[in-house]
């Protein structure tokens, strides 16, 4: 069975890294909704192609942990080289509380949320790795959208740039906040009312954004995708190549921050936490982007209907 090799693979890791499992979740970096095939390090090390999940490889037992949606699909897809557990009928901690193990996980694609919920309070220590495992094994060639990002057209009807903007730097103001640090795309592609191409489901731009309290704005990103009619638009908007960004938060210290507690990995938590101090805040832009304007309302109802007139038609084919 080729999964059961790219296992033996992952456990000669396990005992070069001196630790006794290993975590592979579904999501990337960018914790959304759909993983581009490349980095779906979940599919390549057990051929499960479900949505959601995660792997937890040990020396002698690998288990796989799905929703209620997968348990069917995950024991035919991996149900010969994984245990399947069934979230929330058993997690982790139930299965392993009595073992003492070592545990690694790329902390890029783990929140401390995550961590928490399903991982702290049994004895096992977990182990941040500064290079993820499955890369170590799996030789591909990384294929990236090269679409670039766009602005939405005025009539979407969403609010400009600078009275989101507005809000969101008020909102640092009243909690005594210096920074936010956005990590959702979503809530990016919303605040600057763009869109990209990043996502094979989804018109998302891969990003991050780093806001202070007096409206200065560090966008980080693929460069390749911010055209020179981009630039003109957003001409007071520092754009930097994505990777700078942990060196970037680095230099700043004892500052107050808020962050997306479910987007923000817990390897930029920890770079923040370094040096200064993470608030109890949500991130606003969840409540504001609730609120449409009556141009969004109007333009959400004209997209139901040409949904429905496409699913009509479909429905009539398979009739037919």
């Amino acid at each position: 069975i080729i999964e059961m090799e790219k296992i033996k693979k992952l456990r000669k890791l396990l005992i070069d890294e001196n630790i006794s499992g290993y975590i592979v979740p579904k999501n990337d970096e960018f914790f959304g909704e759909y993983t581009p095939y490349h980095n779906d390090r979940l599919d390549y090390i057990s051929n499960f192609s479900g949505s959601y999940g995660f792997a937890l490889i040990l020396k002698n037992r690998n288990y796989l942990f799905v929703d209620g949606r997968y348990t069917i699909q995950a024991n035919d897809q991996s149900g010969k080289v994984f245990k399947i557990i069934t979230l929330p009928n058993q997690i982790p901690y139930d299965l392993l509380k009595s073992h003492n193990l070592q545990i690694g996980y790329d902390p890029k694609l783990f929140t401390t949320k995550m961590l928490n919920r399903f991982f702290v309070g049994w004895n096992a220590k977990l182990i941040p790795l500064k290079k993820n495992l499955i890369d170590k094994i799996w030789k591909r060639e990384i294929q990236r959208n090269k679409g670039k990002f766009y602005k939405l057209p005025d009539q979407s009807g969403s609010r400009t740039l600078n009275s989101k903007l507005n809000k969101v730097v008020n909102n640092l103001k009243k909690n005594n906040a210096d920074f936010q640090f956005i990590t959702a795309s979503e809530n990016s592609a919303w605040l600057f009312n763009i869109r990209g191409s990043d996502s094979k489901y989804s018109p998302i731009p891969y990003c991050y954004i780093l806001i202070d309290k007096k409206g200065k704005i560090n966008f980080f990103c693929d460069l390749s995708k911010i055209s020179k009619k981009m630039r003109r638009v957003f001409n007071k908007i520092n754009f930097l190549k994505i990777e700078k960004t942990s060196h970037i938060l680095s230099q700043i210290k004892k500052k107050k921050f808020i962050i997306d507690k479910d987007t923000c990995s817990s390897y930029f938590e920890s770079i923040i936490l370094k040096n200064n101090l993470i608030l109890e805040c949500n991130d606003l832009i969840y409540e504001l982007k609730a609120i449409k304007t009556h141009q969004e309302i109007k333009n959400i109802q004209r997209a139901h209907i040409y949904d429905g007139a496409a699913l009509t038609k479909y429905l009539f084919w398979i009739k037919i």
